[in-house]
């Protein structure tokens, strides 16, 4: 049965990798299931073997079979002779996200201070879903994502989000600190972005918001972020949430949000979506609404499948 299972497992990487087409001529990564890379010219694939003009010049051949994944050589992903792989973690930036979406069976989960635990999958290329609690149930967060792209460099998504008592720990019943659908709209490449996006707060103090007397503009929720790649494994990141935008007028801005770092570290396994997965570790200085100008360090993890 064991021998049946590797015949068969073998048959598929095989398989998988019998479907890349390489071109004469053509620059391309060879990502190896360790991790590591070689880079060079495409001159031919034979007898199970792909035969390259490395980045001297010589030639020489890699086990077809050896390799997990195969990039074309672009602007953006080779740099100073060395593999600069993709954003590992574009569909958000913090907290709030971008109008990148998972791919179908794509997903992660991560952490803020081991305290705060998430965790987002995607139903379709377009489609996912996420929820997070504390260890101690409180807060709780849901929230859903539809993304599309529009042209070039140009994405949007339309959701909702919502953090609340979920478990009814206040009052016995359920309550919302945030109930917002939402829209944003993400210009720029995954590697180098800013994101716009706007929301409306359903949540209390305006449950009933039908019959309440507070003006649907102090509802609205704006939203920034943006991501932009400072090297291999580095990227700066900031987002903010402008609650209750009336109060500009009246010096009472509530900002949620600040800068941060995150850093990129690759995870290669063969099961995983796309044949890698990956680690990131973010640092934010996060600005919270009374905090006047002091900003707390927060620190996250998350990890790709």
């Amino acid at each position: 049965m064991k021998k049946i299972i590797f015949t068969i497992s073998l048959a598929l990487c095989l398989l998988f990798a019998s479907a890349q087409t390489d071109i004469v001529g053509a620059k391309y990564i060879y990502e190896f299931r360790d991790g590591t890379t070689i880079i060079g010219t495409f001159i031919k694939d034979e007898a199970g073997n792909i035969y390259i003009n490395d980045m001297e010049d010589k030639e020489t051949y890699i086990p077809r079979v050896m390799v997990a994944q195969i990039h074309e050589v672009t602007d953006e992903n080779l740099k100073g002779g060395e593999y600069w792989f993709p954003n590992l973690h574009d569909s958000r930036y913090f907290f709030s996200p971008s109008a990148f979406g998972l791919e179908e069976g794509e997903g992660y989960f991560g952490h803020s201070y081991w305290l705060l635990w998430q965790a987002q999958y995607g139903i379709t290329d377009e489609f996912s879903i996420g929820a997070g609690t504390t260890l101690l149930g409180f807060p709780g967060t849901v929230n859903a994502k539809y993304s599309f792209n529009i042209k070039k460099n140009l994405n949007a998504a339309i959701g909702w989000f919502w953090v609340g008592d979920l478990f009814g720990y206040s009052d016995g019943e359920v309550t919302s600190l945030l109930n917002m659908p939402y829209a944003v709209v993400t210009k720029g490449s995954k590697e180098n972005n800013i994101t716009l996006g706007a929301a409306f707060n359903l949540a209390t103090p305006f449950e009933d918001w039908r019959n309440s007397d507070v003006e649907p503009a102090q509802r609205l929720v704006l939203n920034a972020g943006g991501t932009f790649r400072m090297g291999r494994r580095f990227a700066f990141v900031f987002e903010a949430w402008l609650l209750d935008p009336m109060m500009i007028t009246h010096n009472e801005v509530q900002i949620i949000g600040g800068p941060g770092i995150r850093y990129f570290r690759k995870v290669n396994r063969v099961t995983a979506k796309n044949g890698a997965g990956a680690k990131t570790w973010d640092f934010q200085l996060l600005s919270l609404p009374g905090s006047e100008g002091t900003f707390i360090p927060m620190f996250g993890a998350s990890q790709k499948f």
